[in-house]
């Protein structure tokens, strides 16, 4: 089946990059585009984008931190997703451990 014919809020192929210069923090992009399409303050934000893999991401996918329809949505509103790390409990354990 050719995915061309495939709605996007249900089927997408997308390249996944990490950022080589923030942890933890993944760029999902349709495997059609290109990373110079990217705004520029994001190309900035996320620095060099290393290749991770390849995925199909369908609305039954499970993902580890992302939803999968949030996924195709935002693939298909802005062109890319950007998965951030979770927010980290380091400042309020350190202002607990202090007290």
């Amino acid at each position: 089946m050719s995915t061309m014919n495939q709605d996007p809020l249900k089927y997408r192929e997308v390249a996944v990059y990490r950022s080589a210069k923030k942890a933890d923090t993944y760029l999902y992009l349709p495997v059609e585009d290109d990373l110079a399409s990217l705004p520029d303050e994001l190309s900035a934000l996320f620095g060099r984008a290393i290749f991770a893999m390849e995925l199909t991401i369908t609305p039954d996918l499970k993902m580890s931190r992302l939803n999968a329809e949030d996924v195709l949505a935002g693939l298909q509103e802005k062109g890319y997703v950007l998965q951030l790390p979770p927010p980290s409990n380091a400042p309020a354990l350190h202002e607990r451990l202090t007290e």
